[in-house]
């Protein structure tokens, strides 16, 4: 990550700008870096590192605005999905269970490796954004 990406997070987290405003310098920034260093023909795109996800919360009624910036190795959540995989029967689940009472049918001993890793990639290069009313949450992999 640039040192420019840097400091416009920074002033992110501090709440010295908003997200909006961070936003569109990271936009500048990645439109002027794509025309300066192009990434050369037949190169392997950057494998990601981390997943950012980063929430802001306006100030309503006179509270204070909240900014929450959080970073997390990849290899620490694929560690926990492995381990989540490998919960003994029981346990299994019963996690099955509250995350089908949630919405969710979701296996977790069922995860194909390399279509998290294309999960993975691909919110590299795209990311999702949340916005509401009430808070605004964009979560990227660098």
């Amino acid at each position: 990550m640039s040192d420019e990406r840097r400091r416009v997070l920074d002033l992110l987290a501090h709440g010295k700008i908003t997200v909006d405003e961070a936003d569109q310098l990271l936009r500048a920034l990645g439109a002027s870096s794509s025309q300066e260093d192009p990434t050369p023909a037949g190169a392997a795109p950057k494998k990601p590192r981390f997943i950012r996800i980063n929430v802001h919360k306006p100030g309503v009624g006179g509270e204070a605005p909240e900014d929450v910036n959080i970073r997390v190795p990849l290899p620490f959540i694929k560690g926990g999905m492995r381990l989540g995989a490998l919960l003994p029967g029981f346990i299994g689940q019963r996690v099955a269970s509250r995350l089908r009472e949630r919405g969710l049918d979701f296996d977790l001993s069922n995860l194909d490796p390399d279509a998290i890793e294309a999960v993975f990639r691909d919110l590299s290069e795209q990311g999702i954004d949340v916005d509401s009313s009430k808070a605004q949450v964009r979560i990227t992999c660098e």
